[in-house]
């Protein structure tokens, strides 16, 4: 049953959330990195993808105390996991979006959708990857971008995640 949680961040927490995403906006232009799956490289719309990134991220560790782990690693790399054991947090733009998972992404994991709009934070759930990768999850929207894209009223509620 879908459960979103609205989540309100500490000053510290949108400090540090932050400091992570203009960190990670700066590393990528440095090694002159490309936007995945055609996304911004540069500028402010690179940034607010970083910015929401590090954000949701925050978010979820807070809620599930789990942010000694935050942001351990300090360059992006493809197939890891933001929080332990095995979770990748994925955060939207827009609160009505449905959580996208990108076509080639690891099959072990487990992914918490985040929404952020309008300084408004909502957890809206979590799922695994197994449940995600299906052929009739897959939409290209935009054009030539295409990934899975699951309806966050199928997501679990957060109080059934296990972290073991």
């Amino acid at each position: 049953m879908y459960e979103p949680i609205d989540f309100e961040f500490t000053e510290e927490e949108r400090r540090l959330a932050t400091d992570e995403g203009r960190r990670r906006q700066k590393v990528n232009e440095e090694k002159n990195l490309r936007g995945r799956n055609r996304g911004a490289e540069k500028g402010e719309e690179a940034l607010k993808i970083h910015l929401i990134g590090a954000a949701g991220e925050m978010a979820v560790a807070s809620y599930l105390g789990l942010k000694e782990f935050l942001y351990e690693e300090s360059d992006a790399k493809r197939g890891s996991y933001d929080l332990p054991p095995d979770i990748d947090v994925k955060t939207s733009q827009k609160h009505f979006y449905d959580l996208i998972v990108q076509l080639d992404d690891v099959k072990t994991k487990r992914y918490v959708h985040v929404s952020i709009e309008n300084k408004k934070c909502i957890i809206h759930g979590w799922t695994t990857a197994e449940k995600v990768m299906k052929e009739k999850y897959i939409k290209d929207p935009k054009g030539g971008r295409p990934a899975y894209f699951f309806p966050k009223g199928l997501l679990e509620p957060m109080s059934t995640l296990n972290l073991e």
